[in-house]
């Protein structure tokens, strides 16, 4: 009786031994903070050599810590990389008014970010059959692991810019003011190495709604945005879209835009 005591006394031992080795996974939050961040931002909205000029072509940024990378400016048209293409910028402008915001304001929030004072801001839109029609990432700005490891991206906060409150509020020669069923969304589209879709998220950006408690003094604020659904990925491709008649003979007509900052992402567990 005392022997069978023994050993599973050691058997118990050793399952502790194991479990108290085994970490669970954890989160690293990228919130752009920092001298070396600072450094990145950029300078002019709407004339900076880093979104136009020859500096657009090596424009990247890299984290040691959540192993995110922006990898650069695509080259859409074939005329060169640049902001112009799409992209990913770090900015840090917070003006409250967004009145009379246009593409000259295009790096502007209505409110700081809830943690610093540097965001991203994202420029890029989709067609209405994104959905169905994206298949490749190549071709269109990202986000990605720079060690190409996929990961699970848990959720980003997100927030819309001056340039575009202010169309859907007063209109200009392109779009807006938004009203009746018109809306704007975000998509997030998650790919492998391989550059294939995976799967896509989508979260609504502003509607009519919204545009009444603005013009009403109600203030834009930052939401958690959930991206855990689209499961481990290599990298996101954000899009801003619209419902049907967001769109004219040459694509979207809303300004493309939207903020995020503090990038949650899951890493691996640790033995």
């Amino acid at each position: 009786m005392k022997k069978s005591f023994n050993f599973l006394a050691v058997a118990a031992l050793a399952v502790a031994l194991v479990c108290s080795c085994a970490k669970g996974p954890k989160t690293v939050t990228l919130d752009f903070e920092g001298s070396n961040w600072d450094a990145l931002v950029i300078a002019d909205q709407a004339n900076d050599n880093n979104l136009y000029g020859e500096g657009a072509t090596n424009y990247q940024w890299s984290d040691g810590n959540s192993m995110l990378e922006f990898p650069g400016f695509p080259d859409t048209y074939g005329t060169g990389a640049s902001f112009y293409c799409g992209g990913e910028v770090i900015s840090n402008f917070v003006v409250a008014d967004f009145t009379d915001a246009d593409y000259t304001r295009q790096l502007e929030v209505p409110v700081a970010p809830k943690s610093g004072k540097n965001f991203i801001v994202h420029y890029g839109d989709a067609d209405p059959t994104a959905l169905t029609k994206f298949t490749t990432a190549p071709m269109n700005s990202q986000i990605r692991f720079s060690d190409g490891v996929e990961r699970v991206i848990k959720s980003i906060d997100i927030c819309p810019t001056n340039f575009v409150i202010n169309t859907c509020v007063n209109g200009n020669a392109f779009f807006g003011p938004l009203e009746g069923s018109t809306s704007l969304s975000l998509k997030a589209v998650g790919f492998d190495k391989n550059g294939s879709a995976t799967k896509v998220a989508t979260v609504k950006y502003l509607d009519a709604n919204d545009v009444a408690g603005f013009k009403n003094g109600s203030k834009p604020v930052w939401k958690k945005w959930d991206l855990s659904g689209l499961g481990a990925v290599y990298g996101i491709i954000f899009c801003v879209f619209g419902t049907d008649d967001c769109y004219g003979d040459y694509g979207f007509n809303a300004p493309a835009y939207f903020a995020y900052d503090n990038i949650v992402v899951e890493m691996p567990a640790e033995k």
